[in-house]
């Protein structure tokens, strides 16, 4: 199957010299569309509308800012959890070594081995968590982590921390890929505002191409700026 194509800009200047140039342009074109009618219908009502509706909805999408943003405070929130779990996991193994001193058999059933790889890992510490939690509700292991100081509610919340961090793990990551969401929608909205003005202008060209005044207010340039492009994750 094919792969969808890349939303790309039409345009190489900043986001907000587009939407700025388009409102001067469409204020031009409603002051002279008798003239620009005339030769071109097309650009009859309800075009100057449909034209203005277009610019405000562009400019009604948050920049990318904003979704760097959401996206950042989730990542903190996973990282946040992450450390709390690798936190709980080493408060159990601490006490673990304290009931069964100098047995290498139990520390290796609780995972020991695996807290190096796992400690800063969103999709392993869920696991090692898990797993440490079920053989620690186990009255073998349990009877002897309570004598021993450890509360039954450190031991119920070795769970609960890991499917904590599962599900932070899905909200992270949905914000990610809403954040490819946000900038093509973003860029779509932009290149229709492109798109109306860039034919206003070309059509001024022949309307007005003995009058210099007019002819000049429709003329259309884009720089080599890549600033916006930069900005969101496609194009």
């Amino acid at each position: 199957m094919k792969q969808p194509a890349e939303v790309l800009r039409d345009f190489k200047k900043p986001d907000e010299e587009v939407l700025q140039q388009a409102d001067l342009k469409l204020i031009s074109f409603v002051e002279n569309k008798n003239k620009l009618v005339e030769r071109f219908p097309e650009l009859a009502d309800p075009f100057a509308g449909e034209w203005g509706i277009a610019i405000n909805y562009a400019r009604s999408i948050l920049p990318d800012y904003a979704s760097v943003a959401s996206q950042s405070r989730q990542t903190n929130d996973l990282n946040a959890l992450i450390e709390e779990g690798a936190n709980r996991y080493q408060t159990l193994l601490l006490y673990v070594k304290i009931a069964f001193p100098k047995d290498a058999t139990v520390l290796r059933l609780f995972g020991q081995s695996q807290y190096a790889s796992a400690s800063r890992s969103r999709l392993k510490l869920p696991i090692l968590l898990r797993t440490a939690s079920e053989l620690a509700l186990k009255p073998e292991y349990k009877t002897a982590l309570v004598a021993k100081g450890m509360k039954e509610a450190e031991i119920d919340a070795l769970a609960t921390m890991a499917n904590n961090i599962v599900n932070q793990n899905v909200v992270q990551e949905n914000a990610m890929k809403q954040r490819t969401l946000d900038a093509n929608h973003r860029i779509t909205a932009l290149n229709l505002v492109w798109e109306k003005m860039s034919l206003v202008c070309q059509c001024a060209k022949l309307v007005f191409q003995k009058d210099i005044t007019r002819y000049n207010l429709f003329l259309l340039s884009d720089g080599d700026s890549h600033t916006s492009k930069s900005d969101d994750i496609p194009g």
